[in-house]
């Protein structure tokens, strides 16, 4: 009788070390005890006793090495986070800062540094810092350059809006300013060099757009790519051609193997070299977590072919995996992480599937190959995409199977062009050549509006759960008939679609209201039986507040309300999917932005919500019995319920409160009860007059 599934020990592992590591993140985030881990030790007497009584030492050792490497994780990923805490700083002090760039890029029209080896006043500190420019700061200073210059230092919380600070994944701690006064001495960096050097050579033989677009292809640096061309190509689904990757890294694999088996080199030095050089190529992009999972497992497969050993990929991707989550354990949490997992995972699970039955069409096997690798990856990551961005692309289902196999060539080219013209200059004309087709598909993605086939809606909680579960049962990994695959499969799609059906039309009785907020505004959702409405402040992002449209199930909101000043109205982006807007501003055209209609009453009717503008920062809502006031400025709301505000309700002389309101909701401030900041997003339920939680936030 065959096992329902093979076991693979590496896998195994690698779900225990990344379970330990989300398990110390909870723990900390929680603020629970640590006490409560040894809950594992009755857990392992019991199974200790239980493998013992059936006489399965495999099983009992096996068990024994789970719960180590859990706990393991759970202790590195714990202490991380708690070393990161830990402040060393008077953020009221201005100190003499002096450190080692590492990192510069752009923020809006200046640049940032990110210096490691810092120090405050001589003492070392404990994390890297992010330094932001001024248009003239001081010395001209690259990566590998040190410098030194005064200023006071900020420290991150390791926590912000419910989720872990993205800082914390790089270790990047404080944070400053240089207005002027910051001095730099030269200091040769490898990595940095050669991407200087790469950098120079597109943009002395390219216009600035493509030169971009062509250096972010190559190095995953996206930095300088124009915003309309990186819609674009998220849009199209074809963004990850900018993330280096199994694509990136297996092309420069395969570029120099070939050439070294036309040299006749030892098979031994032949991979040694080949290995060095995509451990160089990472160490140019950065070392990122795709491109060294990448490294990790073409450096794996190339010693099962050497050693003619069994390749196993689920083993190769598991071994990847722990050895980065040994090193960073907070990379677990890194998006970037999880996609290049999930991408390789849903190709190892599902194209095996896809293969057999593509082909019964009697395609060529190179096709059927490319359209199963293609669909394997786009299932792998279609959860973690909807989660974090709120929208798939549809079109990415097919452009992916045309694009990506055109642009793996002309990358081939664009990157021997490249290398050549640094080494050579005189030859960087080659590079001109050499990016033409690639100008026909940037062309042909800007020209094509794919933002109407986008996937949204849904994609959280359970969804995750059930989807991935579901995609084990369509694999070819457990050993079932195919009858059983196909209910199974049936079964869960079932599931998926009564999960997003509920959570679409929740809640079935009342109204939902939904706070959320980022570094640079917030959001409130409305959604009643009648439809959804959002309130947004003019600061707010449209990618946050997409992602929580999409979090909430909410579909695409039947009004848009937006909070500000007379310019709010240029907050509006069209990816939000609403052209009915409401804003309480009278110094703008009624049609400001092409078939978006903008309405200026100040009282009006929205999915049977009454609303109420006091100003153009105020807003009062009357759902079920209940008043609810937003504000994204000085309150001037007189009574409410429910106030949610971005200022503190209180006047700062008298002390008197501003508004009276049974329930206050900040959406930045901290140390006040409730506050998205501290306490992640806030949901309310409001039925029957009365307001309760939907979601019951953690204790601070």
């Amino acid at each position: 009788m065959k096992r329902l599934i093979n076991a693979r020990i590496p896998v195994i592992f690698a779900c225990a070390v990344a379970i330990g590591a989300a398990t110390g993140l909870l723990f900390c985030y929680r603020n629970l005890d640590i006490f409560w881990l040894f809950a594992v030790v009755p857990l392992a007497a019991l199974l200790t006793v239980l493998f013992l009584l059936i006489r399965k030492p495999k099983l009992l050792l096996l068990s024994a090495a789970v719960i180590f490497i859990f706990t393991g994780a759970f202790f590195n990923g714990y202490a991380k986070i708690k070393k990161y805490e830990v402040c060393d700083t008077d953020k009221t002090a201005t100190y003499c800062v002096t450190g080692r760039v590492v990192d510069k890029g752009v923020y809006g029209e200046n640049e940032y540094l990110i210096l490691d080896d810092a120090a405050a006043d001589g003492k070392n500190l404990s994390g890297k810092i992010r330094v932001y420019l001024a248009k003239a700061y001081g010395d001209y200073c690259e990566i590998g350059y040190s410098v030194e210059f005064y200023s006071k230092l900020s420290a991150y919380d390791a926590f912000t809006y419910g989720k872990l600070n993205y800082n914390v994944e790089n270790n990047v701690k404080y944070s400053c300013s240089v207005n002027g006064g910051l001095k730099s001495e030269y200091g040769f960096s490898l990595f940095g060099s050669v991407r200087s050097a790469l950098r120079d050579t597109l943009y002395d033989n390219l216009d600035s757009e493509t030169a971009a677009v062509c250096y972010a292809m190559l190095l995953g640096d996206t930095q300088c790519v124009d915003d309309e061309t990186m819609q674009s190509f998220r849009y199209g689904g074809v963004a990850h051609i900018f993330a280096v990757s199994g694509l990136h890294v297996g092309l420069v694999f395969g570029i120099l193997n070939a050439i070294l088996k036309r040299l006749f080199i030892n098979k031994f030095l032949s991979a040694t070299l080949c290995v060095a050089a995509i451990v160089f190529y990472a160490g140019v992009c950065g070392f990122t977590l795709s491109s060294l999972r990448a490294v990790i497992m073409c450096t794996v497969t190339l010693i099962t072919r050497l050693f003619h050993l069994k390749r196993d990929g689920l083993n190769s991707l598991a071994l990847a995996v722990i050895i980065i989550l040994s090193i960073t354990p907070l990379s677990l949490f890194s998006v970037g992480f999880q996609l290049s997992v999930c991408a390789v995972g849903g190709i190892y699970l599902c194209s095996g599937t896809f293969n057999k039955l593509l082909k019964k069409t009697k395609l060529p096997a190179n096709i059927t190959g490319a359209v199963s690798t293609s669909f394997g990856a786009q299932l792998g990551t279609f959860p973690i995409m909807l989660s974090y961005f709120g929208y798939v692309s549809g079109a990415g289902l097919i452009l992916n199977l045309i694009v990506l196999p055109v642009i793996s060539v002309f990358f081939v080219f664009i990157f021997v062009a490249v290398i050549i013209g640094t080494i050579i200059p005189p030859l960087g004309i080659a590079v001109t050549f050499a990016v033409i087709p690639l100008e026909g598909v940037l062309s042909f993605l800007l020209s094509l509006g794919f933002e109407k086939a986008l996937i949204t809606g849904f994609g959280n909680g359970a969804f995750i759960a059930v989807y991935y579960i579901a995609l084990l049962f369509l694999s070819d990994k457990l050993n079932i008939n195919n009858i059983v695959r196909i209910i199974s499969v049936f079964l869960f799609a079932a599931a998926l679609a009564a999960v997003v059906l509920i959570s679409a039309n929740a809640p079935f009785n009342g109204y939902g209201v939904y706070v959320s907020a980022s570094y640079n505004g917030g959001n409130v959702i409305l959604k009643s039986p009648q439809g959804t409405v959002v309130i947004m402040t003019e600061s707010a992002e449209s990618r946050y507040v997409i992602a929580s449209l999409n979090e909430n199930y909410a579909k695409k909101p039947d009004g848009l309300i937006i909070l500000g000043g007379e310019t709010c109205a240029e907050s509006y982006d069209p990816e939000l999917g609403c052209k009915n807007v409401y804003i309480s501003n009278l110094y703008l055209p009624v049609q400001p932005f092409g078939d978006a209609k903008f309405n200026y009453e100040s009282r009006f009717t929205l999915c049977g919500i009454d609303f109420e503008f006091i100003d153009g920062y105020n807003v009062v809502c009357g759902l079920g019995g209940v008043t609810v006031g937003v504000s994204a400025g000085e309150i001037k709301v007189d009574n409410c319920n429910l106030l949610i505000s971005s200022e503190l309700n209180y006047d700062a002389e008298t002390h008197e409160t501003i508004c009276n309101a049974e329930k206050t909701v900040y959406f930045s401030q901290k140390g006040y009860r409730y506050n998205v900041y501290e306490y992640g997003a806030l949901k309310y339920l409001i039925k029957d007059g009365e307001i309760n939680f939907l979601k019951k936030p953690r204790e601070i």
